[in-house]
């Protein structure tokens, strides 16, 4: 068994995101009797995949529902595929949406920066 901080050394997690995942139903602790917390030596991996699907931008809420395939052991890998595959899906479309909504703001910057260098050079030299 791993205590908070032994699983923080091993993740690169803080301990505060170990608590967070741990108070969001993500990571699961047993309490010694002295109140420590203890994790099962495969949490390490476990924390590895979480901090990855945060890295590729997904929320806490979004992990939740897929939590099962994290673990080292799954359960039933077909329906944890599927479960991947809408998740990355869905995570897709929000980008592609958030790309999208970023272009046309660049799209504006430039049409504007355009004009206005266009307005400078018909006003003659700075």
């Amino acid at each position: 068994m791993l205590t908070i901080g032994e699983l923080s050394r091993q993740t690169g997690a803080s301990v505060r995101s170990l608590r967070h995942y741990e108070q969001s139903g993500l990571l699961a602790s047993q309490r010694g009797e002295n109140g420590y917390r203890y994790f099962d030596p495969r949490a390490v991996e476990f924390v590895g995949r979480i901090r990855t699907l945060l890295r590729n931008g997904f929320t806490l809420e979004e992990i939740r529902p897929v939590v099962s395939m994290l673990a080292p052991e799954p359960p039933d890998m077909r329906a944890i595929c599927a479960d991947v595959i809408a998740l990355y899906g869905d995570k897709l479309g929000e980008l592609d949406e958030r790309i999208a909504a970023l272009q046309a703001i660049r799209d504006s910057a430039a049409a504007r920066l355009a004009f206005l260098e266009e307005q400078r050079r018909q006003g003659g030299p700075d």
